[in-house]
């Protein structure tokens, strides 16, 4: 059996989908893109996917991982897969690899929030403090548009996927909690490797 790593973004109207829809969408794409996908044995055999971590509802991934099992090589993949994809996916690159070890060697993401709206910084730098954080990038810029002034706020932040990290919905609450937010968007920008 060979392995392959699938980097791709997920975006647009794919954003509101569970990972469990996003499994079954990855099934209906390889099938579409005519890919020999190992199955699983048993009585309910699967085709042999291992997703990174799952990515929130509501969040953009720049680049999420998906190790799939082939029965054989498939030279051509990335072409095949981006054919078959609906909007929402992009097929960034293709690696193969020995074995699959997605479980073992991720530990985290580095998260981007962006959002329009007045934040008072302290505020949210003491929120930051308080779930145990201490590494992370804010920027604040002015816009004036029409006698209208209003902020464009970026916040960067590495999270790590162990007990008693604080998650992704906690960052979004915090940044509720310090000012008025007009627009937010929310991706995960890289996974974090060991």
């Amino acid at each position: 059996m060979v392995f392959v790593r699938v980097e791709y973004r997920k975006f647009g109207p794919l954003v509101f989908i569970s990972h469990l829809d996003l499994i079954r969408c990855w099934e209906r794409i390889v099938r579409r893109a005519d890919i020999g996908v190992s199955f699983t044995k048993g009585f309910h055999p699967r085709p042999r996917f291992s997703f990174s971590p799952p990515l929130p509802v509501g969040f953009e991934g720049e680049r999420e991982l998906l190790d799939i099992g082939l029965e054989r090589p498939c030279l051509d993949i990335k072409n095949r897969i981006n054919r078959a994809v609906p909007q929402g996916i992009y097929v960034n690159n293709v690696f193969f690899i020995q074995h699959s070890d997605l479980g073992e060697s991720v530990i985290g993401g580095l998260y981007n929030f962006q959002w329009l709206g007045g934040t008072d910084r302290s505020k949210l730098e003491e929120g930051l403090r308080n779930l145990g954080l201490q590494d992370w990038l804010y920027t604040s810029e002015q816009l004036t548009s029409v006698g209208i002034s209003n902020f464009k706020n970026s916040l960067s932040v590495p999270l790590l996927f162990e007990k008693g990290y604080p998650s992704p919905k906690k960052i979004v609450e915090l940044i509720d909690g310090t000012g008025e937010v007009i627009w937010l968007r929310l991706s995960r920008v890289q996974l974090l490797e060991r």
